[in-house]
């Protein structure tokens, strides 16, 4: 499903029109469909949108089924201290595998007292 599709989904539900919506980010019809429709809206044009539909702005960018990959490094890390965060990368590393380790240990004891 498109931006534009999700938008005229909700407007639906609420029992708006696109024309009411166009008006209240001060657009006119054309030039919101054609900004949904291309993605080139502006965030600021966006953030009304979601406003003015009492969503939160993050619906617009979720889909139906998460991505999650565990070998991946998410892309959204904010690296701008990357000497602090590579300090501690090593012991977080060895932390998740002493935990890992703790939660076989507890599956084995869960597993004996069945």
């Amino acid at each position: 499903m498109n931006l534009k599709e999700k938008v005229l989904e909700i407007l639906e539900k609420e029992k708006y029109s696109f024309k009411d919506l166009a008006e209240y980010v001060n657009m006119s019809e054309q030039e919101l469909s054609t900004a949904l429709e291309t993605k080139k809206l502006e965030l600021r044009t966006l953030e009304l949108i979601s406003k003015g539909l009492k969503i939160p702005l993050y619906s617009f960018f979720r889909s139906d089924k998460p991505y999650f990959n565990p070998n991946e490094e998410p892309y959204y890390i904010n690296k701008l201290w990357e000497g602090e965060a590579s300090a501690h990368k090593n012991e977080l590393t060895e932390e998740i595998a002493l935990l890992k380790q703790i939660l076989v240990q507890k599956q084995a004891q869960l597993d004996s007292l069945k």
